[in-house]
């Protein structure tokens, strides 16, 4: 072989193994990308949920939603409220990252102009048929189905305005969902207040739990379903010796009633490997009320944005998230956007989420 030749199959030699190092480095830094990516994703251990708004943001915001209000008679309120949510929501936040509320006020107000538009047909209705209506049987009976309409309308508030507000809430760009139906809620809560009325009351916590039951099962984040464990039978003990409490403290414990029975829905709700604990106490609970009232009382409704804040720092400072949450799991499901008719009839009826 002549030294020509020599040189390069030794220069090959060299090249392949130069090549052969390079792929294993770069496979080694790949491996380590892909660890540390895993790493990121994958959470694990407790992350406590916060609020992080402050009050003179609020204040500005609640005083611009308010002359906008009065110059506009009250057409403004929608995207008022729009902008306290969105407000509300991007304060709020958990390992390091905030919610978002995507709703609008146009979504709003065209909710509330469906819903004043059914609200005015219901009633030119009502009283149509009064004024033809002069038995007293039969006055009685179209009060009662009035009353059932107005509760029907109720429901689809409560129902309505979950769907939407999950439709529109996400967190690291992944949208919740409420995938429950008017159907199945109706039947739960006329099934719960019938046994409950039945049972003199005493099927009301067994019914709170199912119904906890159902609202949580069948909400989601993504793809991926929260869950609920929690034991009628528990909360009956809670009830029970709550409402028994309650009652010879002349309403005082129902501060406690209320945290002890929020404190177990929480500590028993979960999403995928991690769980949701609660230190809501009743004493606290107590003390916090008391001071926002103070600071409506003492600042004449002035300080309202900040007894706001305050509130809603101690209410989130008591929830945290425990467990293991691998986000890379978490993908967004298929979109299945609201519209914003329950929120109007919310807005109507004064029920919240």
């Amino acid at each position: 072989m002549s030294k020509d030749d020599k040189e390069k199959v030794e220069f090959n030699e060299l090249l392949s193994r130069q090549e052969l190092k390079d792929s294993e480095n770069t496979q080694e830094e790949a491996q380590q990308t892909a660890e540390v990516e895993a790493e990121r994703s994958l959470l694990e251990g407790s992350w406590p949920l916060s609020f992080e708004g402050e009050g003179g943001e609020l204040f500005g915001i609640l005083i611009k939603n308010l002359f906008l209000n009065i110059l506009t008679l009250g057409i403004y309120y929608p995207w008022a409220k729009a902008t306290q949510l969105r407000f509300y929501y991007g304060s709020s936040r958990i390992h390091d990252s905030d919610f978002q509320f995507h709703g609008t006020g146009a979504e709003m107000f065209i909710g509330l102009l469906k819903v004043f538009g059914v609200l005015l047909i219901l009633d030119f209705i009502y009283e149509g048929i009064l004024a033809g209506v002069f038995e007293e049987g039969m006055l009685f009976f179209i009060g009662f189905l009035y009353f059932l309409i107005f509760m029907l309308l109720m429901l689809f508030a409560s129902v309505g305005v979950r769907r939407y507000r999950m439709s529109r809430t996400s967190w690291r760009g992944i949208r919740f969902r409420f995938l429950g139906t008017f159907k199945d809620t109706g039947i739960l809560i006329v099934k719960g207040w019938l046994l409950t009325l039945l049972s003199l009351g005493f099927y009301y916590p067994y019914y709170l739990n199912r119904f906890q039951e159902y609202w949580i099962s069948t909400t989601t984040f993504g793809n991926i379903a929260f869950s609920y464990d929690g034991e009628g039978k528990e909360v009956f003990r809670i009830w029970l010796k709550g409402m028994l409490l309650t009652v010879l403290t002349f309403g005082l414990y129902s501060f406690w009633l209320r945290a002890n029975l929020q404190r177990y829905f929480w500590s028993h709700t979960s999403y995928a490997q991690a769980s949701i604990v609660s230190r809501l106490y009743g004493g606290r609970w107590l003390k916090e009320s008391l001071i926002f009232l103070l600071i409506m009382i003492l600042t004449l409704g002035m300080g309202r944005a900040w007894a706001i804040v305050r509130y809603k720092k101690f209410y989130l400072g008591t929830l945290c998230l425990e467990g293991i949450i691998d986000l890379a799991a978490i993908k967004q499901a298929e979109a299945k956007l609201s519209n914003a008719t329950g929120e109007g009839m919310a807005d109507y009826f004064d029920v919240e989420m």
